[in-house]
């Protein structure tokens, strides 16, 4: 049982925002002057993304793995596309507005259909109880 904790989140969003910043530096860089920018750019892009793997390591201590991973997606997919508009002009459209709301929309379902605590090992406990006392009554199968 995974128990979150205010740190794990907190690691999720560092994962999140080097993610983010990684990737739009890696495109701002093709626009930069001076010389070396575009490997100056690429470098730190790496450097992010490492950083962004190494936060979203520690999250998953926490979190379950696919609410981890549906967020830092979902959330890091929203961030780029609105760093896009508002950093490299690009375009506002009805779609992307709609498709970013399905991706955040899938994250929340995700997190809300994802058994935490004690609710879901109690579940599992009720189950095998039953499963063990229909074994037993039946006679033969008690060694198993």
């Amino acid at each position: 049982m995974l128990t979150s904790k205010p740190y794990h989140w907190y690691c999720l969003l560092a994962a999140i925002a080097l993610e983010v910043g990684g990737t739009l530096t890696m495109k701002l860089a093709q626009s930069w002057t001076f010389a070396h920018a575009e490997l100056l750019g690429l470098v730190a892009m790496w450097l992010a993304i490492i950083l962004s793997y190494i936060f979203l390591s520690r999250a998953v201590t926490g979190i379950p793995v696919g609410v981890t991973f549906a967020f830092w997606e979902g959330l890091g997919l929203t961030c780029i596309t609105l760093g896009s508009i508002v950093f490299l002009d690009e375009a506002v459209t009805l779609q992307r507005a709609l498709g970013l709301a399905c991706v955040l929309g899938g994250a929340l379902l995700v997190n809300q259909g994802t058994g935490h605590g004690e609710a879901h090992t109690l579940e599992r406990t009720d189950k095998s109880t039953k499963l063990s006392g229909a074994i037993t009554e039946g006679g033969n199968r008690e060694h198993c």
